[in-house]
């Protein structure tokens, strides 16, 4: 597959024997929701996830997932069930007793500060729309619901048209990030960006633990992080379309239009690109997707993204195994479909302005797709197939690396199949990653290979070969 699977964990996916059937079915990769849980909860996962890695021998990237400059409800100990024209009241406080009481605690202060009479408040994705009506006192306002609506707790509260203005990094996220060092996480994402400053800020606490190799995966969910679009992608490692946090932002309406708009910029500046949340939301509940959710699954497919990411489906859904492999059915499909459009993909890829070194990539990648060749790859750094990545190669490209954060940090992008090599060299490192291409089965007797590797500045090197007995 070109396209790569991310699926979330929580309560519905902790264990290793689902974690591992995830993985076997599609999951490239996985994500851990700082949002939700605690360190306990979080530590059992990372152990499970590389268990399985072990286990199977598959690269699989880990991903913390930082709450940002956020706003959540308190705790509910019922849901609040809300038909449509119901009047609440949403209180300075920490906790409510739910169920038939009509308040919604919101412990942050900051948030009754922001809010004014005529506001519309989003919440769950879009699924609960409040309108303030009243502000009585500086600790609590009333709203009336718009819409039937099912309350529950920690949902991210979005006053639609406004930011908070809170700090990009809570002292939260900073405990947060320390347990994604220390841990070993691939890649952190930070929510709520509003522009590049905020990625920034990230990187340089990665700096200071001298974890650079940590990839900063920007979300863009706010109204500013699109306005500032340009100057984050010069900034993150990865992009995100958080399509949740997007549509509580913009009228759902929008939504199509601004994830074509960042996924198009995104391949057009090189920047590896994800589409996430409601891809297979039905399957919260349901075993088998909607019609729907095929087409929106095959629409992102199309557009080009390096990778999907399951939220809500595998993390607290009933089927998170058959989420994923419906997710790789989809894909997998869509792909065997889509010749003409992987054409005009790489075409927008390759139009951008490149350097000497990308040029090289480029020339390397078209020698390939001309031969109908395998590519193979050797890399230490991971920067000639994350660029090779980038240019959407229409044949199968195969990547050994003798370091396995490198590897794990591939497993996300546009075609790339990475494994470990234990190598000294660039040399060695090549021969070695041709003959266990060979050993797995990736390449076969007839075949054209290319084989590659840069060291930027010193010495590019091309080999081309047909693989004999």
């Amino acid at each position: 597959m070109f396209v790569k699977i991310i699926a979330s964990l929580g309560p519905a996916s902790e264990s290793i024997d689902v974690i591992e059937k995830m993985a076997r079915n599609g999951a490239n990769a996985f994500r851990i929701n700082f949002a939700h849980g605690n360190p306990d909860q979080w530590i059992k996962l990372v152990e499970n996830v590389r268990k399985v890695e072990e286990r199977l021998g598959k690269p699989i990237a880990l991903i913390g997932d930082l709450k940002g400059p956020s706003v959540r409800l308190g705790l509910i100990e019922e849901p609040i069930a809300v038909p449509k024209g119901t009047p609440l009241r949403m209180v300075l406080a920490e906790r409510s007793k739910g169920g038939q009481e009509l308040v919604v605690p919101v412990p942050v202060e900051h948030f009754f500060e922001v809010v004014e009479v005529g506001d519309i408040i989003v919440m769950d994705d879009g699924k609960v729309r409040l309108r303030v009506t009243d502000k009585p006192s500086k600790d609590e306002i009333e709203v009336v619901a718009i819409t039937d609506a099912r309350i529950t707790s920690h949902k991210a509260v979005v006053v639609q048209g406004k930011d908070y203005g809170l700090p990009a990094i809570s002292a939260e996220d900073a405990k947060n990030i320390e347990f994604a060092i220390e841990n070993d996480f691939d890649y952190i994402s930070l929510s709520y960006v509003r522009r590049a400053e905020d990625l920034q800020l990230l990187k340089e606490i990665l700096s200071k633990h001298g974890r650079e190799d940590i990839g900063v995966i920007a979300k863009i969910e706010t109204k500013s992080a699109v306005e500032n679009l340009d100057s984050i992608l010069e900034v993150a490692d990865v992009v995100m379309v958080a399509r949740g946090d997007l549509g509580m932002n913009f009228s759902l309406e929008d939504i199509h239009y601004y994830q074509k708009l960042i996924v198009n910029k995104c391949i057009e500046k090189g920047k590896p690109v994800i589409v996430a949340t409601q891809l297979l939301e039905s399957m919260i509940q349901n075993p088998v997707p909607t019609r729907a959710e095929v087409v929106d699954i095959s629409t992102a497919v199309e557009q080009g993204v390096d990778a999907l990411m399951l939220t809500g489906e595998t993390s607290i859904g009933k089927h998170p195994v058959e989420a994923v492999s419906w997710l790789r059915r989809v894909i997998e499909h869509t792909e065997s479909k889509m010749l003409d459009t992987i054409e005009n993909i790489a075409r927008t890829a390759r139009r951008r302005e490149l350097n000497i070194f990308v040029r090289f990539d480029k020339g390397v990648v078209e020698l390939a797709e001309d031969l109908q060749a395998k590519l193979i790859v050797f890399s230490m750094m991971g920067i000639t197939p994350r660029v090779i990545a980038s240019l959407r190669p229409k044949i199968p490209v195969f990547v050994g690396t003798n370091n396995k954060k490198v590897m794990r940090k591939l497993a996300i992008l546009w075609g790339l199949q990475p494994f470990y090599i234990d190598a000294r060299d660039y040399d060695e490192g090549l021969k070695k990653t041709f003959e266990e291409a060979k050993a797995r089965g990736y390449v076969n007797i007839g075949d054209i290979a290319v084989l590659t590797y840069g060291l930027r500045g010193t010495k590019q090197l091309i080999e081309i070969l047909r693989v004999a007995p």
